[in-house]
């Protein structure tokens, strides 16, 4: 999920405040506000200078979009978590939801958007015989490991 202004004709800043289970967590600035689960972790939120989680756990991350202020940090929360975010500022701001696969949604202050996982996990095929996670981390982010062959017998 992903909440942050649109605008075909001018650079915005989104004003987006921040709840977890209730609680006020920070006000953000800056270009918006990401929600994903462990399968997310590695697309936008990634991008975005997100922690990669790994899909065993049961966790939510959300990560602020180039924050304006050095002390928004991405955090890492309880499945069983729900993040509300309110867009503050005026209604002139058009700040949107984004989903994937899902065309986006308007917000305007003095609505909220609940985010919270879903009570059953998506299930995903495996179309190779010998998956490793840490095999598909280290050839799509192209990590050294997937670039470096070199004799490692010193692990026996």
């Amino acid at each position: 999920m992903c909440v942050k202004p649109a605008s075909a004709d001018r650079m915005l800043t989104s004003f987006l405040e921040m709840e977890i289970d209730g609680e006020v967590i920070d006000q953000y600035q800056g270009d918006g506000l990401l929600v994903a689960t462990p399968t997310g972790s590695t697309c936008y939120t990634l991008a975005a200078g997100g922690p990669i989680i790994h899909p065993g756990m049961d966790a939510i991350v959300v990560t602020p979009i180039c924050p304006l202020s050095l002390s928004s940090r991405p955090i890492v929360l309880p499945a069983g978590s729900v993040v509300s975010i309110w867009p503050l500022a005026d209604r002139e701001l058009n700040t949107k939801l984004w989903m994937d696969g899902v065309l986006a949604t308007a917000i305007w202050p003095g609505q909220r958007v609940d985010i919270r996982m879903a009570e059953r996990p998506a299930e995903f095929i495996l179309l190779r015989e010998n998956y490793s996670y840490y095999q598909t981390l280290r050839e799509k982010l192209q990590w050294a490991g997937a670039l470096v062959r070199y004799n490692n017998n010193h692990r026996n």
